[in-house]
């Protein structure tokens, strides 16, 4: 027992001296980040646990350099005129872009609508899979302006792409059913309800550019939310992002 008591004496002395050099080492040659009133200061630690400002980083992004022979200042600069360069290069093709004719008021406008994913809910609801998918891309096929890239050859009925034509816009489509609450027509009084939620994310690559929408109502008129659904997504496209793709 005597010899068991005196090895973990031992053990945990060593283990108390490791920890205390780690802790030093840690501490020798290291740095200490503090972020305060939203600045970010970024220290060197000395040998003898003296903090060194390396830099600052100011509320609004600027970083003013107190040691610029320090490795970490240096990594700093160079990270900020990378994020400048891929600024700059950016500021130019949004202004070549600007400069760039844009498409005619009638021209069409390329889209590529995704199939819809289903929550578990609208899933068990559908009444034949796929049906959702087929009943949103309806709203879409006869639009004069907006055509619908195919993708499957082998669906009937569907618009086939451009010869040469790449998606001007994507939309994402999601559809799900929730339990909401509203005001009872007959009684007046709060009720709950299952509503059909239809939501889109809108990107375009030229410009960049990202929306989202959302409509929304009672499950049994799905066939209603979805139309005014479909609305939306069309009011995106043609009224804001139409007017700057430029001319195929």
């Amino acid at each position: 027992m005597t010899v068991n008591a005196y090895s973990l004496t031992r053990m945990i002395a060593l283990t108390f001296l490791t920890t205390t050099l780690s802790l030093m080492a840690g501490c020798s040659g290291g740095y200490y980040t503090a972020n305060v009133n939203g600045e970010k200061k970024v220290y060197r630690i000395g040998d003898q646990g003296a903090k060194t400002l390396v830099y600052e980083v100011d509320q609004h992004g600027k970083t003013t350099i107190h040691d610029a022979d320090d490795p970490m200042a240096k990594r700093q600069v160079a990270a900020q005129e990378l994020a400048a360069e891929l600024s700059a290069k950016k500021a130019e093709q949004l202004e070549e872009l600007s400069r760039a004719p844009k498409r005619q008021v009638n021209d069409p406008i390329y889209v590529d609508l995704a199939p819809a994913v289903l929550d578990e809910q609208m899933q068990k609801a559908e009444r034949a899979k796929g049906a959702v998918a087929e009943q949103i891309r309806n709203e879409f096929v006869t639009d004069p302006i907006i055509k619908l890239l195919d993708r499957s050859q082998t669906q009937s009925g569907l618009l086939k792409p451009h010869a040469s034509a790449a998606a001007d816009v994507e939309v994402s489509p999601k559809v799900s059913i929730k339990e909401a609450y509203g005001i009872d027509r007959k009684t007046g009084k709060p009720s709950k309800m299952l509503a059909v939620v239809f939501e889109a994310t809108i990107t375009s690559q030229v410009p960049p550019a990202t929306y989202n929408v959302s409509e929304s109502g009672h499950v049994l008129k799905n066939l209603e939310v979805s139309k005014r659904f479909a609305k939306q997504v069309k009011q995106v496209i043609l009224e804001k992002i139409g007017p700057n793709i430029p001319a195929h």
